[in-house]
C-alpha cells in the first residue's frame, strides 16, 4: 500500500475534490470524527475557522492510501492502517474524516486530519512524516505478501521496466526492445485478476499462456520463443500460482507453439462508435452499481429499525432489573448489535468487492476492444497537458486574474468571454456572475464600447498596442541608408540570370517593384505576399542588394523551422524571435545601427511581441522589414499587428501565384487569399479534388488509401504530406497511412519507441517529424525527414532538403518526434510539397483552409465528412467574415 501525505490549506477546495462524483465511480464519506458538521465541506470549514486563531495556514494533513491493483482490503483493514499512521504522526485525538474512492476497479482511501490542537491552539508539527509513511507502506507490503515496488527497497530499482543482461539478450535475439517487452507483460499482468483474463491479455499481444518445461508458467510467441512470466512480469512464483488457479487447463510449450501460429490480428472497429458505446455502457454499469448500493443501505436501515422496534419496553426493562437479569440482557443486546453491525459491514464489503470485479472486467473488455481498433494498440495519442497556472482558490480571491489570461490570446473580449473563462473554476451561477462583475470592475479592464455586446481590453494590452503604433509611425517617417541604384540593378540582374539558368524564367514586374520598395530609404518596409507568390525570391534579391551596399542583414521568425527556411531560401542568417529577444535581455547587441532586420511570417506574431521588437529597432537605429500574409495562420497571442500595420502604413504586394502549376489552381489560391473559401473549394470539387464521406473515420481511411496508392506508384518519391487541424486527427492519419504503406509483413524490424505523446513503432524509410527545437541535434520543431536506421538506442534520419543532412540521436533521451506522414496545418506553413492531402474538420477556419490548400505544387485532395464538416464546404453565399476577438486593434 502506497501512502502519500501532505500538509495543506484550502479546505473547501479539498472537500470538493474528495466528494467529486464526476471523476470517480463511487465516493463514500466513511467517517467524520471530532467535528460538529455532518458533511465533509462543513467539517473542513470548522477546521479552517479554528485555524484562524493561529498563524498556521496549512491547517490540514491529507493522506491517501493506495493498495496494489489486485488487492482487496476491508474497511477495517484500511482503518487499522489509518490508526497506525495517526499514532506515528502524532495526530491521535485530532478531528479526522475518511473518504473512500472507487475508480476503474480500484479502491483507495483519503484521510484528512485537522493539525490544530484545540487545547493549545497550535499546529501539530509533523517531522519526518514522509519517512514514517514509507515505513508503514513497507510494513503493509510485507504483512500482505504483496510484491513490494522496487523503489521501496532500493532507489535504483524504481523503474519497473529495468532488465538484466540475460533478458536484454533474449529480447535482442527476438528483435524486440526489452524495456517495451517488460512494460507489455507487466500491463497484461496488472490489467487482469484471473487466469482467463491474463490469458486473453497475452493473446491480444500475440502470446499463448502455457505450462513451462522448467520455468513454471511461460508465454509462447508466434515465433515459438518461450518467455518466463515470473521474470518478464516481475512477479514471484507464488503470485503466479495465486492467479493461475487451473494450471491443468493450460497447454504445454509444444502445444502452445501450434496455438500461437494461429493467432491473427483482430478486425478493426470504428473508434468513435467504440468510445461512444464504452461511455454508454460504463454509465449504465455505474448507475446500476449505485442503485444496488442504495438499495442495500435502505434494506439495512429497515432491518435495523425493525430490530430496534422489537427491543423490550420500560416494563420489561424494569422486570429485568428487579429479577437481576438486566446485566445479562444488556450484554446480549450489545452482542446482537455487534453482530448486526458486522453483518452489515460484511454485506457492504461483499457488494463492493463484486462491483470492483465487475469494473475491472469491464475495463479489460474495453481495453481489448480498443486494442482491436488500432493496428498497434500500443501506439496511442497521449498529449502532454499544460500546467494550470491558476486555481479555484486564487480565482475566488481575485476574479480579475482571468483578464490577464484572456488578454494573452484576445485583443478584446466580452462579458460572455469572461464568464466562459471563469466557469473553468466556478460552477455556481450566482458566484460566477458576481465574479464576472468584480473582474470587469477592475482597474485593469478597459471598456471599448457601451452597446449591448460591450467589448473590453486590458490596460496592459492597450499600452502594448500604443507602444507598437507609436514606434512604427516613427520608423515609417524616418530614413535609413538608401541602397545605391547600381547595387539594386546588379542584384536584379544576378537574380534574373540565375532564374534563367534554373528554369528559363525571370523576375516579374510585380516582384521588381516590391524589391525596390523594400530597398527604399524608409526604416519600416512591409511586404504582403500570397501563398506561393515568390516572397523567398524577393528576399534573396533584396539581401544581395543590401550586401553589395555594405549593409548587414539579419533574419528572424516566430518558429525555428521558419527561421531556417528564411536562411535557406534567401541566404539571410536567421534566428527565432525568442532567441533574438533573449540576446537583448542578456546584454548582447547582434543588430547594430544601420543594420536591417527581416521578419518572415510576420502575420503569426502577436501584438506584444511585435511591439517589443519594433521599439527595439527604433532604439537601435536599424531598419525593420516585415514579410508575410495576414490572411494565413493567425497569431496565437493576442492581436493582429501585421494586418494593422499594413492598413496604416501600406505594403508592397505580391499577388501573382507561382507555386501551383495549373491555372485553375492558381485561381483557387487567389480566391482563398480573398477569403472566398467556399468558391475555392467548389473549384476543387468541380475538378474532382474533393472527397465527401459520412464519417470522419471513413474520410481518414480514404485519405490514407489515396496517399498510399500515390506513394507506392511513385518511384521518384516526390514530396507529399497529409494535413489536419486537430492533433488527434493527425495521429489517426499517421497510423492509417503507415498501416497502408507498410503492410504487416514489412514491419518485422520495427522497434517501439517512447515519444512525448506515446509509443510509436519506427522502421527504415518511415517518415518522421521533429516536435521540439534542439540546437545540439540541429533540428527544429516541424522539421521532416526519413528514417534510415531505427533501434532502441539509435535513430538515424535524413532531413528533407537539398543538402540531405543526416542527424543521429538516442531516442531514449530525445523523445520529441512522431510519425511524419501527416502534420498539423500550423506545422505546414512555409512547406511546399508536390502532393498534399487535407482532412477537413469543423474547427478549420478560412485561414487554416488557406494554408492547407496552398501547400502543393501539383495536386491537392480535400477529404470531408458529414459528422465533422467545415462550414466553408457547404454551399452558401460568401460574406466578409467578422473580425475575431483575437484580431486587433482594440483601439478605435
Amino acid at each position: 500500500m502506497i501512502l502519500e501525505g501532505n500538509a495543506r490549506g484550502y479546505g473547501a477546495e479539498l472537500a470538493r475534490h474528495l466528494m467529486n462524483l464526476r471523476d470517480n465511480d463511487h465516493v463514500s464519506l466513511h467517517l467524520l470524527d471530532g467535528f460538529v458538521a455532518e458533511d465533509l465541506a462543513g467539517a473542513l470549514e470548522e477546521a479552517e475557522a479554528i485555524s484562524q486563531a493561529t498563524q498556521c495556514r496549512k491547517y490540514l494533513f491529507s493522506l491517501s492510501l493506495n493498495p496494489p491493483p489486485e488487492a482487496s482490503l476491508s474497511e477495517a483493514q484500511f482503518e487499522a492502517v489509518i490508526a497506525q499512521a495517526e499514532r506515528d504522526l502524532g495526530l491521535v485525538g485530532q478531528p479526522k474524516a475518511i473518504v473512500f474512492h472507487e475508480k476503474t476497479g480500484r479502491r483507495h482511501a483519503h484521510v484528512v486530519w485537522s493539525r490544530i490542537d484545540a487545547s493549545r491552539m497550535k499546529a501539530i508539527n509533523l517531522p519526518h512524516f514522509k519517512r514514517k509513511l514509507m515505513a508503514i507502506s513497507r510494513a503493509q507490503y510485507r504483512e500482505h505478501s504483496w510484491d513490494m515496488p522496487p523503489g521501496f527497497t532500493d532507489a535504483a530499482k524504481r523503474d519497473p521496466n529495468r532488465f538484466t543482461n540475460a533478458e536484454a539478450g533474449q529480447a535482442k535475439r527476438a528483435k524486440r526492445d526489452p524495456a517495451q517487452l517488460k512494460a507489455m507483460f507487466r500491463a497484461c499482468w496488472d490489467g487482469s485478476d484471473t487466469q482467463s483474463a491474463f490469458a486473453a491479455a497475452l493473446a491480444d499481444q500475440g502470446y499463448v499462456l502455457a505450462r513451462g518445461d522448467r520455468r513454471g508458467f511461460v508465454a509462447v510467441d508466434q515465433a515459438g520463443k518461450v518467455w518466463s512470466l515470473s521474470r518478464w512480469c516481475w512477479v514471484k512464483s507464488r503470485a503466479l500460482k495465486a492467479k493461475i488457479t487451473e494450471p491443468e487447463h493450460l497447454p504445454d510449450v509444444e502445444a502452445a507453439r501450434h496455438l500461437a501460429k494461429g493467432l491473427t490480428p483482430s478486425p478493426a472497429l470504428n473508434h468513435a462508435r467504440q468510445d461512444e458505446a464504452y461511455r454508454a455502457k460504463l454509465a449504465d454499469l455505474i448507475t446500476a452499481q449505485r442503485d444496488a448500493r442504495a438499495q442495500l443501505l435502505e434494506t439495512q436501515r429497515r432491518r435495523e429499525a425493525e430490530r430496534l422496534r422489537q427491543a423490550p419496553g420500560g416494563f420489561r426493562i424494569a422486570f429485568l432489573k428487579v429479577t437481576g437479569r438486566y446485566r445479562a440482557f444488556v450484554a446480549q443486546r450489545a452482542k446482537e448489535t455487534a453482530q448486526a453491525q458486522s453483518r452489515a459491514a460484511q454485506e457492504r464489503q461483499a457488494l463492493i468487492d463484486r462491483h470492483l470485479r465487475e469494473r475491472r472486467a469491464f475495463e479489460r473488455e474495453h481495453a481489448r476492444a480498443y486494442a482491436k481498433a488500432n493496428r498497434d494498440s500500443d501506439q496511442r495519442f497521449e498529449p502532454q497537458q499544460d500546467a494550470e497556472t491558476l486555481s479555484a482558490a486564487r480565482i475566488a480571491r481575485q476574479p480579475d486574474l482571468v483578464l490577464a489570461e484572456l488578454s494573452k490570446t484576445k485583443a478584446s473580449f466580452t462579458r460572455i468571454d469572461v464568464l466562459r473563462e471563469l466557469s473553468r473554476w466556478i460552477n455556481d451561477p450566482a458566484a460566477l456572475s458576481k465574479a464576472a462583475n468584480v473582474a470587469l470592475a477592475s482597474p485593469e479592464a478597459v471598456q471599448l464600447s457601451s452597446d449591448q455586446r460591450a467589448r473590453y481590453t486590458t490596460r496592459d494590452y492597450q499600452a502594448a498596442e500604443t507602444m507598437l503604433h507609436g514606434a512604427a509611425e516613427r520608423l515609417a517617417s524616418s530614413s535609413a541608408i538608401k541602397v545605391a541604384p547600381q547595387h539594386i540593378a546588379d542584384a536584379l540582374t544576378a537574380q534574373n540570370r540565375q532564374m534563367k539558368r534554373s528554369f528559363g524564367g525571370k523576375l516579374s514586374e510585380e516582384q521588381t517593384r516590391a524589391i525596390k520598395a523594400v530597398l527604399g530609404k524608409e526604416r519600416l518596409a512591409q511586404v504582403v505576399g500570397l501563398a506561393g507568390a515568390g516572397k523567398s525570391t524577393l528576399l534573396a534579391t533584396a539581401a544581395d542588394a543590401w550586401r553589395r551596399h555594405g549593409v548587414t542583414v539579419h533574419g528572424a521568425a516566430l518558429a525555428g523551422k521558419a527561421a531556417d527556411g528564411l536562411h535557406a531560401s534567401s541566404g539571410i542568417p536567421s534566428r527565432t524571435l525568442a532567441a533574438l529577444e533573449l540576446s537583448w535581455e542578456n546584454g548582447h547587441a547582434p543588430i547594430k545601427p544601420g543594420d536591417v532586420l527581416v521578419i518572415d511570417e510576420a502575420g503569426m506574431i502577436g501584438t506584444r511581441q511585435m511591439a517589443r521588437v519594433t521599439v527595439k529597432m527604433e532604439e537601435i537605429g536599424a531598419k525593420l522589414v516585415l514579410v508575410g500574409d495576414p490572411d494565413q495562420l493567425q497569431p496565437i497571442e493576442a492581436g493582429t499587428p501585421f494586418r494593422d500595420l499594413v492598413a496604416r502604413h501600406g505594403a508592397a504586394q505580391l499577388s501573382e501565384v507561382r507555386r501551383q502549376k495549373a491555372d485553375w489552381q492558381r485561381g483557387a489560391t487567389q480566391a482563398l487569399a480573398k477569403g472566398e473559401t467556399s468558391q475555392a473549394v467548389e473549384t476543387y470539387r468541380c475538378n474532382g479534388a474533393v472527397s465527401a464521406h459520412q464519417t470522419q473515420d471513413a474520410a481518414i481511411e480514404a485519405l490514407a488509401e489515396r496517399y498510399a496508392m500515390d506513394a507506392l506508384a511513385d518511384p521518384s518519391r516526390r514530396p507529399r504530406l497529409a494535413l489536419a487541424h486537430k492533433r488527434l486527427d493527425v495521429h489517426k492519419l499517421n497510423q492509417s497511412i503507415r498501416a497502408a504503406i507498410r503492410p504487416e509483413e514489412q514491419t518485422g524490424d520495427d522497434v517501439m519507441l517512447q515519444t512525448e505523446t506515446g509509443k510509436r513503432a519506427f522502421g527504415s524509410e518511415d517518415r518522421i517529424v521533429f516536435t521540439r527545437n534542439d540546437t545540439e541535434l540541429g533540428v527544429k520543431n516541424g522539421m521532416l525527414g526519413s528514417v534510415q536506421q531505427a533501434s532502441d538506442g539509435k535513430m538515424t534520419v535524413t532531413l528533407d532538403g537539398d543538402d540531405q543532412q543526416r542527424v543521429t540521436f538516442d531516442p531514449r533521451t530525445y523523445r520529441h518526434f512522431d510519425h511524419g506522414y501527416a502534420v498539423t496545418i500550423h506545422k505546414s506553413q512555409g512547406v511546399t510539397v508536390d502532393q498534399a492531402y487535407v482532412l477537413g474538420s469543423r474547427s478549420m477556419d478560412k485561414h487554416l483552409a488557406y494554408v492547407a490548400l496552398t501547400r502543393h505544387r501539383e495536386d491537392v485532395q480535400l477529404y470531408t465528412s458529414a459528422e465533422d464538416r467545415p462550414t466553408w464546404t457547404q454551399h452558401r453565399t460568401v460574406t466578409p467574415a467578422r473580425t475575431r476577438a483575437r484580431d486587433g486593434p482594440s483601439m478605435g
